[in-house]
């Protein structure tokens, strides 16, 4: 049920920043093949990764799958629980390997960028497990340039949109049965995500107030009901499946767990909350979609193992 919108960001990111000045000491630049680097990490066994988006941070202690030749994307299925991951290889631009720690980054850990200086995912390796491997890899992929660091470009916009009626849009939605299709339809929208939403009938897109959340995710917990929580960034998608725990609050963050997952949301980035109905597989899903200020994606809630349980977890829960 989820879509990746990419939100504008600035020229180079806080973390960036904080690393380029740690630069050559505490923070080493690695070559810029970061596919390569990221084959060789999941081999070392045990990870501990961070997702980074404008609107949450998921961290996840597990083992991953060896990535194969082709394949960006895995899959890990566990008791009541699912992690899909896939990978936008284009975007995954440099990586820096951060010797102590710096900012929120914790000692032994690789930051992946994206072209842009915008951070993707961090992971280090568990004290549990690697050994020196890290260290192994650190030196075999050594830039010879420690001085500076390959500094972001400037964003390209695409302004060619296509202009539909009403009726073409809500057509195209009704029949786009996968991501694939509505990402098309978003990218042929002129508009932001929001208005595109505000554009159609109810039936589609309807906005509802922003405390559905807390009292959704309160009741799916307090009914041990799985839902799916899709996160990502322009270069990681992650969709996680499983009965989280009830919600704890902490100022603005909604933090959720489950078997080594750990969910924070920032509710101060929740502009607007949308009830989504689009075409499933056999039957029409629906999602929560949380939007910022500029009408930008930012994360989604779906059904988890039951769509019917769903919709009546939502029956009784949505806000007006």
């Amino acid at each position: 049920m989820s879509v990746m919108a990419w939100p504008s960001v600035p020229a180079a990111s806080p973390l960036l920043r904080q690393c380029g000045a740690a630069l050559g000491d505490r923070v080493l630049r690695l070559q810029d093949e970061p596919l390569a680097i990221l084959k060789a990490l999941y081999r070392l066994g045990s990870l501990v990764v961070t997702t980074f988006s404008s609107g949450s941070k998921v961290s996840q202690s597990m083992r991953y799958p060896a990535l194969r030749d082709g394949e960006w994307w895995l899959e890990s299925v566990g008791e009541r629980c699912r992690l899909r991951q896939s990978l936008q290889v284009a975007q995954w631009h440099s990586v820096l390997a951060v010797l102590e720690p710096t900012g929120p980054l914790p000692a032994r850990s690789l930051l992946f960028l994206d072209r842009h200086g915008e951070p993707l995912q961090q992971m280090a390796v568990a004290p549990e497990s690697g050994g020196l491997a890290f260290e192994e890899l650190v030196c075999a992929m050594l830039h010879p340039d420690q001085q500076a660091l390959n500094l972001p470009g400037p964003r390209s916009i695409s302004e060619s949109h296509k202009h539909h009626s009403l009726n073409e849009i809500e057509r195209e939605w009704s029949v786009s049965g996968d991501d694939d299709g509505f990402a098309r339809l978003l990218s042929g929208f002129p508009g932001t995500r929001a208005s595109l939403y505000a554009s159609v009938r109810d039936s589609f897109a309807c906005q509802v107030r922003p405390e559905t959340l807390p009292v959704v995710l309160a009741e799916s917990a307090r009914q041990d009901a799985a839902t799916t929580l899709c996160v990502g960034n322009q270069g990681v998608r992650l969709c996680m499946t499983a009965p989280w725990s009830s919600p704890r609050w902490q100022n603005a963050h909604c933090h959720l767990a489950h078997n080594g997952a750990l969910v924070s949301l920032d509710m101060a980035q929740l502009h607007s909350l949308w009830r989504l109905r689009k075409p499933g597989e056999g039957h029409v899903a629906t999602a929560l979609e949380a939007l910022d200020a500029q009408g930008n994606w930012l994360w989604t809630l779906s059904a988890g193992e039951d769509e019917q349980q769903w919709r009546g977890l939502l029956k009784g829960a949505v806000i007006r």
